[in-house]
């Protein structure tokens, strides 16, 4: 029934009962307005309106003011007790109360507040304490909302007309359907000195009959409880300053709107705040300060649809806070109300409706484990059977407050009977197929879908069949192969491996694998783009040569993660061979001769050190998630081997690389990305075996390579790589008139690459491709470009500054790409 009823406090009952409904509106435009208190004056029975300006209120008691406000709107309206009325209320902003910030002689006092709580942040934060340990139970749901006739009768919809059985319609007739439900029981841990944090996830449940990656994305940004003692606090991957941040006056306008205020047992002030720009992304809201230490008590908090964010048409976060054992404080309950579309200006537009509920509980302090409890570097652990978790379990979990309604419990039914229903099982295969590129057939997934048919100079018309094992099949064992054939060519390729994971306990994971490959590749390629074969990759090339070389290679390998490091090891057999013309060789006595393939043996060690990583379960096609916006850089390092005679081996080689990724928040200022990496090569080898950096001749941009760089344009033993890429999430563009409501944002960029070939290369046997060079200067590129085209387009504008005298070389280019963000 209440769908969208965010607070409702202290309900009392009487013979005769006062029920309030409504409606508020923005006076001058008409327009709803959500998030706005409504209370009766005297007492502290209130709630706030819904995303569309919806409230109902409800009291036994006898009052007769009701007073709907909002930073910027206060209106005091007549009721009559012991009736039921409905009122529309058109909020105008108060002039008065605006003059307060700017035009009143004397300090706003609001700041004379606002100094004691930056004074007493410290003592009232609970990081001051030497340790501290709590259990969090957290709930999440989504639902359709704003769905219409038309999408019941949508062709993919219409054969499950069941599905609307389980929809209910809210009190201002907004139709929701519950289509997801997790659930999550956490023990987390802090100590002090020296700063360690570890949560443990003892129980995870998710109920849904759906597998879509963003949506599972949007559940991931509702676990989120931002700590309002820190300046600055990341929501849907964007930094808000906090209201008590300790500049605060840089943020926000303030507005002490009462004191003495009655909360929770404590004497409250009652603060609001509005960003200074309406298009700041910060908070809009109101919050209550504990007259005694200053401490919050209670925080609301919402934020503009003009903020440059996506897909948010209202954002709605209440935190309620308690002082434990009456020394502490600490957040005990958050709640969360997210209106996700895409278009956010539009009421009337389907979208999902994301609610979270998080309650803390069983709080001790100044109790720290000791030093093992914390080893590793895993900021979750994932506890053995925690996905496995009965019944038992999760009402224990949920305790006497948070037990499932009946919405929440008819998500489980209808989730059982969608999944069982043969006509949605197909329908969701094809769409995993669409989005993945990989089509479900029982135990194995069919594709990649996008790379059956495809083109290139070496096979021409290529065909490619590959299959893969999926969860259906095992959890611990992955296997998967494909085979491929090039007309022009005339020759059979392919491929397979194995991956078995091994016992878990806890995050740590052991897991062994073997690969084979008998296939072209493309040397100085990334892998985050479009696979080689895909069906588009031959039509999006704007400059370069393609030289593919066939590649016959085998690997065992070992991996454990979870651990302070992830080393990977493994021994492997492979060879090469051009097909573009073959490799040439210089002889002792000054002859060239052609070599039709190399043969290369050894071991390799990859070391990957990620502080923070939160290793979340999913599927095991998944990449790493998590490892964005981490405390401190990535740092990986490589160590290959190669030893002659070794299974076939021709060479003796050690080569070495060291890289290091970072994602800096640079709070108003947006962020910088950084990647740096290092190399070098001991041993006289070809330039198969030598350093290549990744460029891109396609017409779409790949982010971690060179965009205006060829393939296999230089070639180097000794290397230095720096890329430097600052988004400033629309610092600029956010003031230009009516350009900000678009939501555009700007980035610069600047790449370089310095190499040299060794003396010992130089001289040695293997000579270079024809087209390919070494460096005598540092390689630079730089651009600017505009990305959140649309919400989901980027382009780039970008110079190359040396080198322009090679073949094919683009001095300017301009490149779009395609993702989505909030």
């Amino acid at each position: 029934m209440c769908a969208l009823w965010l607070a409702f406090i202290a309900l009392q009952s009487s013979a005769q009962r006062t029920r309030i409904e409504g409606r508020v509106t923005d006076g001058t435009t008409l327009e709803p307005l959500p998030f706005v208190t409504v209370a009766f004056q005297g007492g502290n029975v209130g709630t706030v309106t819904d995303t569309l300006g919806y409230f109902t209120l409800e009291t036994g008691r006898a009052f007769d003011s009701l007073v709907v406000s909002l930073v910027g709107y206060h209106k005091v309206l007549p009721v009559a007790g012991g009736t039921t009325e409905y009122i529309d209320v058109e909020l105008f902003a108060s002039a008065i109360q605006m003059d307060m910030f700017t035009v009143r002689p004397g300090e706003n006092p609001a700041f004379a507040v606002l100094r004691k709580v930056i004074a007493h942040k410290e003592e009232n934060h609970p990081e001051h304490l030497s340790a501290y340990r709590m259990e969090a139970y957290h709930r999440v749901r989504f639902d359709l909302n704003n769905f219409t006739d038309k999408i019941k009768r949508n062709v993919l919809l219409r054969p499950f007309d069941y599905l609307w059985d389980y929809g209910d319609t809210t009190t201002d007739g907004v139709r929701y359907l519950p289509i997801l439900l997790t659930e999550s029981s956490e023990e987390h841990y802090y100590r002090r000195d020296p700063p360690a944090r570890k949560q443990v996830v003892k129980g995870r449940r998710v109920v849904k009959f759906f597998k879509a990656p963003r949506i599972s994305a949007f559940v991931e940004d509702m676990y989120v409880d931002p700590d309002l003692y820190q300046n600055y606090v990341e929501l849907l991957e964007h930094p808000f300053p906090s209201p008590i941040n300790d500049h605060y006056r840089r943020n926000y306008d303030y507005l002490l709107t009462d004191s003495g205020l009655v909360l929770n047992g404590r004497t409250c002030y009652h603060i609001t705040f509005k960003p200074k720009g309406r298009s700041d992304v910060a908070f809009t809201g109101d919050m209550y300060i504990d007259e005694a230490t200053y401490a919050l008590v209670q925080a609301d908090l919402a934020f503009s649809i003009e903020a440059n964010i996506n897909f948010v048409r209202n954002y709605w976060i209440r935190q309620n806070y308690g002082r434990v054992d009456d020394r502490q404080w600490f957040l005990l309950k958050s709640q969360v109300l997210a209106d996700f579309t895409v278009v956010e200006n539009s009421a009337e537009m389907t979208g999902f409706y994301g609610r979270k509920t998080t309650e803390f509980r069983n709080i001790r302090m100044d109790e720290p484990l000791s030093d093992r409890f914390y080893a590793g570097v895993d900021a979750v652990v994932i506890e053995d059977g925690a996905l496995e978790r009965d019944s038992a379990f999760w009402q224990a979990a949920r305790g006497d407050t948070l037990a499932l309604t009946p919405e929440e419990k008819g998500v489980e039914e209808m989730v059982g009977r969608m999944n069982t229903d043969p006509r949605w099982v197909r329908l969701m295969n094809l769409g995993k197929m669409v989005g993945s590129g990989w089509l479900p057939w029982g135990p194995v997934d069919l594709g990649h879908v996008f790379t059956f048919y495809s083109f290139n100079r070496v096979e021409g018309p290529r065909f490619k069949l590959g299959l893969r094992t999926n969860e259906r099949f095992s959890k611990r064992i992955v296997l998967g192969g494909h085979v491929a054939y090039g007309l022009w060519d005339e020759r059979f390729k392919g491929g397979g491996d194995v991956l078995l994971h091994l016992a878990r306990a806890g995050s740590k994971r052991w897991s062994v694998g073997a690969n084979y490959r008998y296939d072209l590749v493309q040397q100085g390629r990334t892998g985050n783009m479009i696979p080689l074969d895909h069906i588009l990759t031959s039509a999006i090339r704007i400059s370069g040569r393609e030289q593919r070389m066939l590649v016959d290679d085998r690997k065992a390998y070992a991996e454990r993660r979870g651990v302070p490091a992830s080393p990977h090891g493994w021994a492997y057999r492979k060879e090469q061979m051009a097909l573009g013309g073959l490799f040439q060789e210089r002889r002792a006595e000054g002859d060239t001769v052609a070599v039709a393939g190399y043969t290369s043996a050894g071991a390799e060690l990859v070391v990957r050190y990620a502080w923070g990583v939160k290793n979340l379960p999913g599927s095991f096609h998944e990449v790493d998630r998590g490892l964005y916006f981490l405390k401190y850089p990535m740092v990986t390092f490589e160590l290959v081997t190669g030893f002659k005679d070794l299974w076939g081996g021709q060479f003796d080689l050690r080569s070495y690389k060291l890289k290091m990724e970072h994602q800096v928040r640079m709070n108003k200022a947006g962020f910088l990305n950084i990647l740096a990496e290092g190399g070098a090569i001991d041993g006289s080898v070809p330039y198969p075996l030598l350093h290549t950096p990744d460029g891109n001749p396609l017409v779409l941009n790949d982010n971690h390579a060179f965009n205006t760089m060829n393939y296999l344009e230089f070639v180097s033993d000794r290397y230095v790589s720096l890329q430097l890429e600052h988004h400033f999430e629309g610092l600029l563009l956010n003031k230009v008139p009516l350009l900000h409501r678009l939501k555009l944002r700007e980035f610069l960029l600047a790449k370089g690459y310095y190499g040299t070939w060794s003396e010992a290369g130089r001289t040695g046997p293997y000579l270079l491709s024809e087209g390919m060079r070494t460096l005598d200067r540092p390689y630079t590129e730089v651009g600017f470009g505009i990305e959140n085209i649309l919400k989901l387009a980027r382009v780039d504008f970008l110079w190359r500054l040396d080198h322009l005298d090679g073949p094919k070389v683009l001095p300017f280019v301009v490149k779009p790409s395609f993702y989505l963000r909030f």
